[in-house]
């Protein structure tokens, strides 16, 4: 059974600092009349507006019923203004809600723009925005939403556009230009993340000149971003994620403090000048498989990452690939399509490769055929520093059983093995679509394998 965890609260609250004890009472009986005295009430309102900044908006918002006093205290809000209907969006798409997306698209922007009319604070510390939002009718509210933002100092900006297949036929997304914000100051910006705006790589060139402490950048399905050569060092960068930008021919870039780097897209010209801190990589789709294809090839700042992850769904590799030595590497997650002896054999030759790993992570995106005869592959340098393995998308065929059973044999420090069902992909989703039926083969096959796991290891099953 999985360990329970409490976590502790990042912060201390406000409350429990004016009242110096948190196990002292908020709430204090009168003595003449024994009615409780609101010890909210006697606390300035800056400190009223601390608290609620901690909220989420709707919750900051639903304290406007607690009293007169507290009806427009979330208006002066510093925290973050999070317009998230994502989930709105999946329902409409995958669970066929019969709903109009021109009539949400419209009641999402008034709900947006009623809340920016309402706001009194000075400043905010995250924007966010995610839901569909079609430029050819609200080019001006979105204008407007990163007007308000840039206006109030924001320090996170989150612009999430991305489209519904029902959406996808009239959308027309938003592009952004740096002629548009050259006037405003961008140097609060910390964070930018944009999915599905348009954006050219001369635009974001003139963002990076122009937030000196800008530490996440995010760019997300945009088609009109080509190339990406900021013309200095980036001193502040820490996470730089470039998804789905199938038009990206040539990038370079140099950041010193950069931390994490995530690829997906098409193979293209990618250059990390001196980035001596970086720990953390993630690659998808053909820039993913090339890496392996050509291991000669792989950029030297992947010997000193510590986490890496390689979907390499998008084809099959008829030979072995022949991994160089990571031994910096602690965790490796790979995706793979579970076809013949193809998995086996990549998890083998990146194992030998990763003397030093700890926890492997295993995704199969297709398994081929119900289980046949178990072959026990066993190799002659045992795995010494793997202690955690975990299988996604188990379905119990030959394939991902032979996987397991492969771990159990060859990692003499396992202390785990986390055995999952569902769809590889389920925990990026709301939702998982894999046939219930499979699910529950998987999960009987699981069982079997839970006989040959030795005592001293931990099972468990997802």
């Amino acid at each position: 059974m999985a360990k329970t965890v409490t976590v502790q609260p990042s912060y201390e609250s406000p409350l429990l600092k004016a009242n110096h004890s948190p196990n002292q009472k908020l709430l204090k009986c009168n003595k003449k009349n024994d009615f409780p005295e609101d010890l909210f009430g006697k606390l300035p309102d800056e400190i009223l507006v601390s608290i609620v900044s901690l909220l989420i908006l709707k919750e900051a918002a639903r304290t406007s019923v607690l009293s007169r006093r507290w009806r427009y205290l979330w208006t002066f809000t510093t925290g973050s203004l999070d317009f998230d209907d994502s989930l709105l969006l999946w329902l409409m798409e995958y669970r066929k809600v019969i709903k109009s997306y021109s009539e949400e698209s419209d009641r999402f922007v008034r709900w947006v723009n009623e809340v920016l009319k309402l706001h009194r604070g000075p400043t905010i510390d995250e924007f966010k925005v995610c839901f569909s939002v079609n430029e050819k009718h609200f080019k001006l509210d979105i204008e407007n939403w990163i007007r308000f933002s840039l206006r109030k100092k924001v320090k996170r900006l989150v612009l999430d556009l991305a489209h519904t297949r029902e959406s996808i036929r009239v959308i027309r997304q938003y592009t952004l230009t740096d002629q548009f914000l050259r006037s405003y100051h961008l140097d609060s910006l910390t964070t930018l993340c944009l999915n599905s705006v348009q954006v050219t790589g001369e635009v974001l060139e003139y963002v990076l000149s122009n937030c000196p402490f800008l530490e996440v950048l995010h760019v997300e399905a945009t088609e009109f971003l080509v190339n990406l050569k900021p013309s200095g060092p980036l001193l502040k960068l820490k996470h730089l994620e470039i998804i789905h930008c199938f038009k990206l021919e040539n990038f370079e870039i140099s950041a010193l403090n950069l931390v994490s780097f995530k690829y997906y897209g098409h193979v293209a010209r990618i250059l990390l000048g001196d980035v001596p801190n970086i720990v953390e990589a993630s690659y998808s789709l053909a820039y993913a498989c090339s890496l392996v294809t050509n291991c000669s090839q792989i950029p030297s700042y992947l010997f000193q990452v510590e986490t890496l992850s390689l979907d390499l769904s998008l084809r099959l590799f008829e030979d072995t690939p022949r991994f160089p030595i990571f031994r910096n590497l602690r965790q490796l997650t790979l995706t793979l399509v579970a076809s013949g002896v193809e998995p086996l054999r990549c998890c083998t030759s990146v194992l030998e490769a990763s003397p030093f790993l700890h926890r492997f992570v295993v995704k199969l995106t297709y398994v081929d055929g119900p289980a046949g005869e178990l072959k026990v592959l066993k190799v002659e340098h045992p795995h010494k520093f793997l202690s955690v393995f975990e299988l996604r998308g188990f379905l119990g065929c030959t394939i991902d059983m032979e996987l397991a059973l492969y771990i159990l044999s060859n990692a003499v420090s396992l202390q785990k093995i986390i055995i999952d069902t569902r769809d590889p992909y389920a925990e990026d989703m709301f939702w998982d679509e894999r046939d219930p039926r499979l699910k529950e083969w998987g999960t009987a096959r699981a069982r079997e394998l839970a006989t040959r796991v030795p005592p001293w290891v931990e099972l468990m099953l997802l």
